[in-house]
C-alpha cells in the first residue's frame, strides 16, 4: 500500500466558484471501515483504514460528457470534506472525480492513520467503547453544504479486521452535527459509528488468575503452626513483595490513566487484604509471645474462613457491580 505524504483532506481553494450552485448542495457521504489496526486507550485514539466516498449532482456538468469521465478534482466544484477526529491520517488515492452524463459526481478518498476517540476506561478490562469517523463540510463563502448519509450500501466494514483483542460490532452511518465554537452555528456531518467490546480472555489468564494465586499465598499463613512465627510472617511479606513486583510488571499491559479502573480497584483491594493479613500475623506473634496461645488459635480459625469470604465478596463487588 502506498500512502500519500499529505495530510488527509486539506483545506484547498476551489477552482470552480461555489456560487455556480445557488442552493445548498446535497452531498451523499459513504464511509467504509476497511481495517481497524489498533485501539490505544491511554492515548484516546485508534488506527484505522477507511474509505470515504462523496456523491453529488452538479447541474452545470449535465450533458457535458458522453459516458463517465474522470476529471481532476480541482476541475469541478466539490465540497471541502474534513474529518473532525483525524489525528495524522493520510490519503492514498488520486485526487480525481468520476462524472456521468447527467452531472452526477463521485469522489473517493482512502484515509489511513490515527483518529481520536473519547473513551471511558473505568470498566477496564470489561469496557465497551464507541468509535466514529466524523466527516463535516465547512461553510464555503457563506454557503452551507448539506451532508447526508448514503444508505444504499448494506455493508459498512470489512469482515476480517486486523485487530484481535476487541470484538467489533456492525457500524452505522448516522447524521452527526458539529459545532466548532459556541458562537458558530452547527454543521451537519456524517459519522461512521462503530461499537467495540474488549475481549477479556487475555486479561483473565495473564492478569487475574496469577493475581488471585498470589493473594491466596497469604491465606496459607492461617494454616501454618503458630509456633513457626518467622515462617508465617515471611510468607506474608513475600506475598506483599510479589504483589508489588507484579503491579510494576502490569504497567505495560494496562492503560495509564488519571483515574482508577476496575482492575486498579481490584489491585488496591487485594493489596489491602494482604497488608491486613500482615498486621494480623504481627498481632498473633505478639500475643503468642505473651502466652496467649488460645487467642492465637482463635485468630487462625477465624482467618481461615474470613480471608476467602472477604476476598470472594470483594471480587464479586468489583467485577459484577
Amino acid at each position: 500500500m502506498v500512502h500519500a505524504a499529505l495530510a488527509v483532506l486539506p483545506l484547498l481553494s476551489l477552482t470552480v466558484p461555489v456560487q455556480v450552485i445557488q442552493e445548498a448542495p446535497r452531498v451523499s457521504v459513504f464511509l467504509y471501515l476497511a481495517d481497524l489496526v489498533e485501539i490505544a486507550g491511554s492515548e484516546q485514539a485508534f488506527v484505522a483504514d477507511v474509505f470515504v466516498a462523496a456523491r453529488w449532482n452538479d447541474p452545470t456538468l449535465a450533458g457535458e460528457y458522453e459516458g463517465v469521465r474522470t476529471l481532476d478534482l480541482e476541475e469541478v466544484w466539490h465540497p471541502i470534506l474534513v474529518v473532525v477526529n483525524e489525528r495524522g491520517a493520510y490519503r492514498s488515492l488520486p485526487e480525481v472525480v468520476n462524472v456521468d452524463p447527467v452531472g452526477n459526481v463521485q469522489y473517493t478518498v482512502r484515509l489511513t492513520g490515527r483518529f481520536s476517540a473519547t473513551m471511558d476506561l473505568k470498566d477496564f478490562p470489561l469496557d465497551r467503547q464507541v468509535f466514529d469517523i466524523w466527516v463535516v463540510a465547512p461553510l464555503l463563502g457563506g454557503n452551507r453544504v448539506e451532508l447526508l448519509p448514503d444508505t444504499t450500501a448494506s455493508v459498512l466494514r470489512n469482515g476480517q479486521l486486523s485487530i484481535s483483542d476487541w470484538t467489533i460490532g456492525d457500524p452505522e452511518l448516522v447524521v452527526k452535527e458539529y459545532q466548532a465554537t459556541p458562537q458558530a452555528g452547527p454543521l451537519q456531518g456524517v459519522a461512521l459509528v462503530v461499537e467495540a467490546k474488549r475481549k477479556t480472555g487475555y486479561y483473565i489468564i495473564q492478569v487475574l488468575i496469577p493475581l488471585v494465586a498470589i493473594v491466596l499465598m497469604a491465606w496459607t499463613v492461617f494454616w501454618i503452626d503458630p509456633s513457626v512465627v518467622a515462617t508465617r510472617v515471611g510468607v506474608v511479606v513475600s506475598t506483599m513483595l510479589t504483589l508489588i513486583a507484579y503491579r510494576f510488571m502490569l504497567g505495560n499491559l494496562v492503560p495509564r490513566l488519571s483515574y482508577l479502573t476496575r482492575l486498579d480497584y481490584f489491585m488496591l483491594g487485594t493489596t489491602s487484604i494482604v497488608v491486613l493479613t500482615l498486621f494480623v500475623m504481627a498481632a498473633a506473634s505478639y500475643l503468642r509471645g505473651r502466652g496467649q496461645d488460645a487467642i492465637v488459635s482463635r485468630i487462625d480459625s477465624i482467618g481461615r474462613l474470613a480471608f476467602p469470604l472477604t476476598f470472594g465478596a470483594f471480587s464479586l463487588l468489583v467485577w459484577l457491580m
